[in-house]
């Protein structure tokens, strides 16, 4: 084999090699690539049970026989570690909540305005909302909020009339035209369909409802808020307006009413998050029956 023969073996030498080690990295990335996806699919497994497990905790903690150990469900948070997963869990009794089939429309015109609506959109909102769960047809050229085109204004409207009627869950906020994905996730926290309430009960509301309440700005219902979350729950306390109604006192403990609604939020120590919303009706406690039951359920969307 003379030297020009040696030098193009040599040269096909080199390519076979490269293009092994690059056959070899392509599958080393592909398994390393996978491996991850399963161990991120593991992880949001342990994720969702710990989650789960933050809702037995809050239905125990709702049932607990003796005040020390009852939960408060004004939204104040609850800690503690399942598995690994640092989980935290509010509960918020649904009569501290806007109820969307019976708040009147200045209220909930309020609601909107306190998660950064504007007026004129807010407005519309609730006579839409109204209109809506009183089977009141919409009219097709009647504008949506956002400044959505005329087409689209006629299309939602239409679609509106076709599924009108009482709210039967809040996703159905979703469909009401200028309610974007952005809004929904803003106001959704703060409303219900299980209290039949024409006004909340300041007791157990949270920061927006609060302000669209008192007509305070969101930053000073959100004081208010802090500073009720942080006193103890006592027995009692009254200010004689409301079964559970403790404007003028702390709070009293498992006096709201037998629906609860529970934010349960896991998070894994790689960052894996995840969150369930669920709205359940309690069993009085020492009966014989299941503790309670789902009457909603949903996952939380990703970025909560």
């Amino acid at each position: 084999m003379n030297a020009r023969q040696r030098g193009t073996a040599l040269l096909l030498v080199l390519w076979a090699t490269i293009l092994l080690a690059a056959l070899i990295a392509g599958v080393a990335a592909s398994s390393r690539s996978q491996s991850q996806a399963a161990l991120y699919g593991s992880e949001r497994v342990r994720a969702e049970l710990a989650a789960e497990a933050g809702l037995a905790h809050a239905v125990a903690g709702l049932r607990a026989p003796d005040l020390a150990h009852q939960w408060v469900p004004d939204g104040r948070p609850y800690h503690f570690e399942f598995d690994g997963a640092q989980v935290t869990v509010r509960v918020v009794d649904v009569n501290g909540l806007v109820d969307l089939n019976a708040a009147p429309p200045r209220l909930l015109q309020a609601l909107f305005t306190a998660v950064g609506v504007n007026d004129t959109d807010a407005s519309r909102l609730a006579d839409t909302i109204v209109q809506w769960r009183s089977a009141t047809p919409l009219p097709t050229n009647a504008p949506a909020a956002g400044g959505a085109a005329p087409g689209a204004r006629g299309q939602a409207s239409a679609a509106l009339n076709q599924a009108r009627g009482p709210f039967r869950a809040i996703d159905q906020l979703a469909r009401v035209p200028g309610v974007d994905l952005a809004l929904y996730d803003r106001v959704a926290p703060s409303v219900t369909v299980f209290s039949g309430r024409n006004f909340p009960d300041v007791s157990f509301a949270g920061s927006a409802v609060l302000a669209a309440l008192r007509g305070v700005t969101p930053q000073q219902a959100k004081s208010l808020v802090d500073s009720r979350r942080r006193q103890p729950a006592q027995r009692g306390v009254t200010n004689g307006q409301a079964f559970g109604a403790v404007a003028n006192g702390p709070l009293v403990a498992g006096y709201g009413g037998v629906v609860q609604r529970v934010f349960s939020v896991a998070e894994m120590p790689d960052g894996t998050r995840v969150g369930l919303d669920a709205t359940l009706r309690m069993a009085l406690t020492g009966t014989m029956a299941r503790p309670y039951k789902v009457l909603a359920w949903r996952m939380l969307a990703p970025g909560f």
